[in-house]
């Protein structure tokens, strides 16, 4: 049942943008692609997760593996996850999304970042191959 929610749930979110401009495109997806990660987040999908991110993903000297394990430890700690807040600033083919990320257990937040200033794993976005894709910040 959750897998048929999700589903109609990304049909919604793609089915319903009224898009005009590559500028206001490329914002869409990105914000689609942050709604996606809530829902694959809070219905414990985690491929749902990690296909938005870029297989050379390096940020903060972690990669694609890092961020995996990370992702597995937080759906084990946290019942759900909110994401609110999103700015997107468009610079070329990167993106910069601030929002606010909110980790809960039983509806009470356990604890919340403001990103991309606290951790911003999911901050650093590139355009590949006609696709956004969470590419880390590139440092070591």
């Amino acid at each position: 049942m959750k897998e048929i929610a999700l589903i109609f749930s990304l049909l919604l979110l793609f089915c319903s943008c009224d898009i005009s401009t590559p500028e206001e495109a490329s914002v869409g997806e990105i914000e689609n692609a942050f709604q996606a990660i809530e829902l694959g987040f809070n219905l414990d999908h985690i491929e749902e997760i990690m296909q938005y991110y870029d297989q050379d993903y390096l940020h903060n000297g972690d990669d694609i593996d890092d961020v995996l394990l990370d992702w597995e430890i937080r759906l084990n700690d946290f019942q759900e996850m909110e994401i609110s807040e999103i700015n997107i600033e468009l610079d070329g083919d990167r993106a910069t999304v601030s929002f606010i990320r909110k980790f809960l257990n039983n509806g009470e937040t356990e604890q919340e970042y403001t990103e991309p200033d606290d951790n911003g794993d999911i901050s650093y976005w590139e355009l590949r191959v006609n696709d956004w894709k969470i590419a880390g910040n590139g440092h070591q």
